[in-house]
Parts: C-alpha cells; structure tokens; sequence
C-alpha cells in the first residue's frame, strides 16, 4: 500500500477500522479516559463549528449593502478611475490596460495625417480579479469587478460587466451612495468631446475613446447644403420647451440618400461634433429580436444621434413580411418612432436606395428631412485636394462626377495635387471629366 492511502482527503490520517475518523476524533477518543471534561468541550466545539460558519456567513450576507453599476452606463469609466485613485500605487494590485483604439483606424484615414487625432493614449482600469479594500469618510468599502466576456463568443446574452462595491455599514452605503453622486455631478459638468458609441456583440454600448472629432470645415458639400442642414439640427435641439409645451415626442429624423462614397456617414459624424451631441452607432445585423434593438435603443442618452448606415440592405426596412429572422419592420418603427424612443433623439439613416425603403419608414415623424448627396463637381473636387494637401490648387481640376472618398483614395497615394489629379483622370469614365484650360 502506498504511504498516501491511508490519508484523510481533508488532512487527518484514516483509521484503518473507521476510514472516516479524523485526527481530532482520535484526539478526543484518546483524551475521554485522560480528560473527560475537555474531551466533551472538544467534541462539542467539533459539532458546533460547522453551524457557527454557516450562521457567520449568513450575518455577513445580511448586515452587507451592495451597489452595482453595469458597464453600459455613462458614469461607468468614470467609478473606475475614481477608485484607482483611491489607491496608493502599491494597493493598485489588479488593473486592465487598453487604448480605446477599437475603430480608430476604420475612420482615421478620412483626415490628412496632420490632422488626425494623436495615437490614444494608454488608460488603466480597476480589474475584477481580486477584490480590493479602501474607505470611503472612515467606512471600510470592497469593490470588484464582474464580466461575463469569457462566455461563449456568440452569445449575445452576456450581460455587460459590472463594478460592485459591498459596504458593511448603512451609513457605509449612504456615504458610498453620496461619492458615486458627486462623481456624476463632476463628469457632467466636465467639459468632454462628444463620443462614439458601437453596439458590441453582447448587446452592450462600447465608447470609442479615440475617433477624432469631425470639423463641419472638412465636409465638403453642395453650396448651401450644409447650411441647411445645421440649421434643421439646430432648430429642433432648440424646440425642446416646444415640444413639451405641445405634448409631442422630441425626436427627429433625416434620411441621407445617394450614390456610396458620397460622405454620408461624414456628415452625419460632423453635425454632431458640432453641436456636441454623442454619437451612437447601430448596426442592425448585430440586432437579433424587436425585444434587443428596443432595449439598446432606450439606453441611448438624451439629446444625442443615433446612426443606422445602409438601411436599404436589412429587410425590416424594406419589407411587410415579418417571417425571417432578426428584427421586424414593426419593431425598426417602435425603436424609432415608439414609447422607447429616447428623449431628444436625431436619428441619421443612409442609404444608397431610398427607393426600396418602406412608406412607413420614411413617413413624416420619422423622417422628417431628406437630403441627397451626389458626386462632387469640379470645385467640389479643388476643395477636397485644397483640403487634403493643404494649399490652394490652382486653376482647375478638370475632374467631376466622382465621389467624394475617390478624391481622398487618389490623394492617399499621392504626394501632389498633379498627381491625384492625374491619377482621378485616368480612373474616371472620360464623359466625367474634361482637360482642364
């Protein structure tokens, strides 16, 4: 037999005649006849310890206040740097590092390198790996951190990460309750570039932390076409006593029509960046029931936009016939035009079709204003290189017809204004273009 059989799995040592008498059996067994009395109090301390765990456990249960903040709210980033700054660098024992830079090269390359946003730059976050102590006003508090990320990659029931803080104390949660208070009030007062929210696979809002702001200078468009547009934007974000007063919705919706490369998706980027409002973008693909996409669409902030690109290509947009999977036309109209509409929203859709779209999604109060947007004309074209390159192009391009992002490729591969010029010439259809005098 080897020297590890006769080992009790929990420490003690197996008693050949009882494989189940532990070491303090033995002990008690040994002082009955030696020490009766302290062979009983032992024996009654062995019975009684099990159930004064189990009664510890459950007080400590009772007597904890527990605040949990879901990863999808705005104040969420803002807690975690507040408790790292609660820590000394010594107690910062379990942090996450990242960038933010998810989608900063998806659309970096719409702006000159000397006009992009810096790299993003490295920030820390509070992990959930262990759990950490610190005071909050002299009341001890535990926080940790939640996240179901490990959870299979196409489940799309995965709740959003959670930071939970356990106080032992009413008046520890109260004073909790008040800092968590006053870290709101310090970031909504906090001056802050507007965002740009994606909805990720498990259903929840991921901030892009690194995608540049959108100048309206860099949006190049039809005389007066821009004009009109921010005057729309600003109008209705002005109207909110209006519509309150009339007891009608404060939402708007603009449907942005025209051939791909166009700058659809840009303009929409731009109006928001001026007016300051966050972007949230929803790809309609990544939405698998009515129930979901009426769930993210009333978790959307207030006064902000929300950007649906390409409704043309989902059938919920186009069709009656709600037997398919995914979401329904019914339940695309709820989202943007029902009860769970956010307050102060501005939907953006753009298509390449406004013609396969259905009546009722294009129907005033849902679309409200319709703007097309063609090819560039020849001055458009000189404002693109004039932008691109930094300095004025003399004389004229000779090149129209062409969208928009076929003027920003030929500049990505040239160094000249000559040369994108050229290289456009000898893409472009010859009826589109004419030598230049």
């Amino acid at each position: 037999m080897h020297p590890e059989a006769d080992m009790h799995p929990e420490g003690g040592r197996f008693d050949s005649c009882h494989p189940h008498v532990t070491d303090t059996d033995q002990l008690i067994a040994a002082l009955r006849a030696r020490a009766p009395r302290l062979a009983l109090l032992l024996a009654g301390a062995q019975v009684a310890w099990p159930i004064a765990s189990k009664l510890r456990r459950r007080y400590q249960v009772q007597a904890c206040y527990t605040v949990k903040v879901p990863g999808n709210d705005e104040i969420y980033d803002d807690l975690h740097e507040w408790v790292l700054g609660l820590m000394t660098l010594r107690e910062q024992r379990a942090l996450v590092a990242w960038t933010g830079r998810r989608g900063f090269d998806e659309f970096a390359d719409e702006f000159p390198p000397d006009r992009r946003a810096a790299e993003p730059e490295l920030r820390l976050r509070y992990d959930g790996a262990r759990v950490q102590a610190f005071t909050v006003a002299g009341h001890p508090i535990k926080v940790h951190v939640r996240d179901d990320s490990d959870e299979g990659r196409d489940s799309t029931r995965a709740r959003p990460p959670e930071i939970v803080f356990t106080a032992q104390s009413l008046a520890g949660r109260q004073a909790l309750l008040a800092e968590i208070a006053g870290v709101l009030q310090r970031s909504r007062q906090a001056s802050r570039p507007a965002t740009f929210r994606m909805l990720d696979r498990r259903g929840s809002w991921t901030r892009l932390d690194s995608l540049a702001p959108r100048d309206l200078a860099s949006v190049i468009l039809s005389p007066g076409q821009l004009e009109r547009l921010t005057a729309d934007v600003a109008r209705f974000l002005d109207s909110e006593p209006e519509y309150l007063r009339k007891c009608i919705p404060w939402h708007r919706g603009h449907l942005y029509e025209g051939p791909p490369g166009t700058g659809k998706t840009s303009v929409a980027r731009a109006i928001a960046s001026h007016f300051g409002m966050d972007v949230w973008y929803l790809p309609l693909a990544d939405v698998k029931a009515d129930g979901e996409l009426l769930r993210v669409a009333s978790q959307i902030d207030p006064r902000s936009m929300l950007l649906l690109e390409d409704v043309d290509v989902f059938h919920s947009a186009t069709a009656r016939d709600d037997h398919t999977a995914g979401i329904t036309l019914s339940g695309l109209l709820n989202a943007l035009d029902g009860i769970a509409t956010p307050h102060g929203l501005l939907t953006v859709m753009t298509t390449n079709a406004p013609d396969v779209l259905d009546d009722a999604v294009v129907r005033p109060g849902r679309v409200d204003l319709i703007e097309h947007f063609g090819h560039a004309d020849e001055a458009q074209v000189r404002r693109l290189l004039t932008r691109w390159y930094g300095t004025e192009v003399p004389g004229t391009t000779g090149i129209t017809g062409v969208a928009h992002a076929d003027v920003i490729e030929a500049c990505k591969r040239h160094e000249t204004p000559s040369g994108a010029i050229a290289d456009l010439a000898a893409r472009v259809p010859e009826p589109l273009w004419v030598t230049g005098a």
